[in-house]
């Protein structure tokens, strides 16, 4: 009987090792990544739907739509290739990302864009950063061609950002 258990032991160890092997062939860096731009892109859409409801500024509203349509796609983009990958990603913004939002959330009007525009300018200086490093250090094609995809996505949003950053009077 014991010589029984330790043989189901050792298929369940097994079973179990293949399945870890299987669960994911991306790097523990790769994995990082996925999570923390998932968080980003919840951040940026729900931000970006802020924007819309409390900005002055129709050219904010309209960058902020633009986040929600943008980080949108990218974000189902992005759960499908993790489901591929067989990594769990968040379903909510970071708390420092939260933080910002309920920040944000107590503006309105002019307050609100000078300061959601100063957000997104930091924000996107970072994710053109964090996108041009990973599409560089990837060794999944995949995961590759996400991240050059999201840095052109966010380079054109840096470049948007920054201008409506310096006529609405930010540094």
């Amino acid at each position: 009987m014991s010589n029984v258990v330790v043989r189901l032991a050792a298929a369940a160890a097994a079973l179990s090792l293949a399945h870890v092997a299987v669960a994911s062939d991306l790097s523990h860096k790769d994995e990082k990544y996925m999570t923390k731009t998932a968080h980003g892109l919840i951040s940026e859409v729900a931000m970006g739907e802020m924007a819309q409801k409390n900005a002055a500024d129709e050219r904010v509203k309209q960058f902020g739509k633009r986040m929600v349509d943008d980080h949108g796609k990218e974000l189902a983009d992005l759960k499908q290739l993790a489901s591929q990958k067989k990594v769990a990603l968040p379903g909510a913004m970071d708390h420092g990302q939260k933080k910002e939002f309920d920040k944000l959330g107590k503006l309105s009007g002019k307050d609100f864009d000078k300061e959601y525009v100063k957000y997104e300018a930091k924000d996107h200086k970072e994710d053109v950063e964090d996108q041009s490093k990973e599409m560089k250090v990837t060794a999944d094609p995949d995961l590759k061609k996400f991240a050059t995809a999201s840095y052109d996505t966010v380079s054109k949003h840096k470049e948007s950002i920054d201008e409506l950053h310096r006529t609405l009077g930010g540094k």
